[in-house]
């Protein structure tokens, strides 16, 4: 597993977990161990602790306290679904992925992640509720997100990214 699918895990987690005091037991290791400590695979670990404490307090959601997020409501996190060509797999990337950032954008990154040559092959689809629909290169998937975590809170509703070839 890499750094981009450990990390919304990993932040998912700890917003479950409870750990109310998880921000200062960080801050102690960090001045109280020794330096050559921190350095490696425990520096990795105290940093991605300390990076989804600060992810997790500066999240804001208009909902009830008792409510905890899931993955793919973090702010900059959207979720793609891949069938590989090759194996007819489904593959799940969890990609940070600014609010802004257009879907031609994000093609060129998803070419690159999933190793595709001809990128213009492939698209990016939402889906709600099974209908299927290929988004325009200037729309931006963030917004669609932000829509569909609005509309959750209103009605249940099965939506998520897909990317795959376009004459599929």
């Amino acid at each position: 597993m890499g750094a981009d699918e450990f990390l919304p895990l990993f932040i998912y987690v700890l917003a479950l977990s409870g750990l109310h005091t998880a921000g200062q037991e960080v801050m102690y290791m960090q001045y109280l161990l020794d330096p050559p400590l921190l350095i490696g695979e425990p520096g990795y670990y105290l940093t991605t602790l300390a990076s989804s404490i600060i992810l997790l307090k500066s999240l804001n959601f208009d909902k009830p306290q008792h409510i905890l997020p899931t993955v793919g409501h973090l702010q900059s996190m959207l979720q793609i679904h891949f069938t590989d060509p090759d194996m007819q797999e489904i593959a799940y990337k969890t990609l940070p992925i600014c609010q802004n950032t257009t879907t031609a954008d994000l093609l060129t990154t998803l070419s690159t992640k999933f190793r595709l040559d001809n990128i213009h092959n492939y698209g990016l689809y939402k889906v709600e509720d099974g209908q299927e629909t290929l988004l325009a290169l200037t729309e931006c998937p963030q917004f669609i997100k932000n829509e569909w975590f609005v509309e959750s809170l209103e009605r249940d509703i099965n939506s998520f990214f897909t990317f795959h070839r376009i004459n599929r």
